[in-house]
C-alpha cells in the first residue's frame, strides 16, 4: 500500500504520462493515469484522490474548465496545472479558479515533488483544522478540560484550532492559575501528536 497518497494524472501525452508515474512511483505514491479530462472526473467521482495533476490543453475539455469539475467533485482537492503553453492570462485564471499551483513543461522532477508535498501537506492541515472546527461546535461551552462560554474562551478555543495543527513551538503566556496548563493540554490533546506523552515540567525562578 502506498504510503505518500492516491494521485491522479491527466495528461493526453503518453510519454508525459509515462515520466509522471514512474516519478511519483519511485516517491511512494499510488497513481492513476487518464487521458482526458473527462475520464479524470468519471476516476475522481469513482475513488478519493488525494491530489491531481491535470495538464491545461486537453482534447474535449481543457483543464481549466476540468478543474471547476473537479472541486465541485472535492473542493479540497489540490490540483496542480501543467502546460507547455505557459501565459500569466492562464496561470492566473488557474489560481483565480482554485488551482494549488502552475507548473510548466519541461519541469524539473524535484519541482514537482515539492509542490505536490506542499499540495499533501495543505489538504492534511485543511482537513485537521475542519475535525477540529466540528469538535469545537458539537462542544460549544468546552474544548478538553477546558469549559466556558464566554467570548474570550471561544477565542481561546478558536486560537487552539487554528494553532495545534502547526509543529512549530508554541509560547503560552499568561499569569499563574489561568489555565496556561489546560490550554497546552488541548493543544496537544488536538495535535498530531496526540498519540505521544504530554509531559510536564515544573521550573524554579
Amino acid at each position: 500500500m502506498n504510503r505518500n497518497g492516491t494521485v491522479l494524472v491527466v495528461d493526453d501525452e503518453e510519454i508525459m504520462r509515462e515520466i509522471l508515474e514512474a516519478l511519483l512511483t519511485r516517491e511512494d505514491y499510488d497513481v492513476r493515469l487518464a487521458t482526458t479530462a473527462q475520464e479524470g472526473l468519471d476516476l475522481a467521482r469513482s475513488m478519493p484522490f488525494d491530489a491531481a495533476i491535470v495538464d491545461v490543453m486537453l482534447p474535449g475539455m481543457d483543464g481549466i474548465t476540468a478543474l471547476d469539475e473537479f472541486k465541485k467533485i472535492d473542493d479540497d482537492l489540490p490540483v496542480l496545472m501543467i502546460t507547455a503553453f505557459a501565459s500569466v492570462e492562464n496561470a492566473i485564471a488557474a489560481m483565480k479558479r482554485g488551482a494549488f499551483d502552475y507548473i510548466t513543461k519541461p519541469f524539473k522532477n524535484d519541482e514537482v515533488l515539492v509542490v505536490l508535498r506542499n499540495a499533501l501537506a495543505q489538504r492534511r492541515l485543511v482537513a485537521e483544522n475542519r475535525a477540529l472546527r466540528q469538535n469545537l461546535q458539537a462542544h460549544a461551552n468546552h474544548f478538553g478540560d477546558i469549559i466556558g462560554k464566554s467570548s474570550r474562551m471561544r477565542q481561546v478555543f478558536d486560537l487552539i484550532i487554528q494553532a495545534a495543527p502547526s509543529r512549530t513551538t508554541i509560547l503560552i503566556a499568561g499569569e499563574s492559575g489561568t489555565g496556561k496548563e489546560l490550554v497546552a493540554r488541548s493543544l496537544h490533546q488536538n495535535s498530531s501528536r496526540s498519540d505521544r506523552a504530554f509531559i510536564t515540567v515544573n521550573s524554579g525562578n
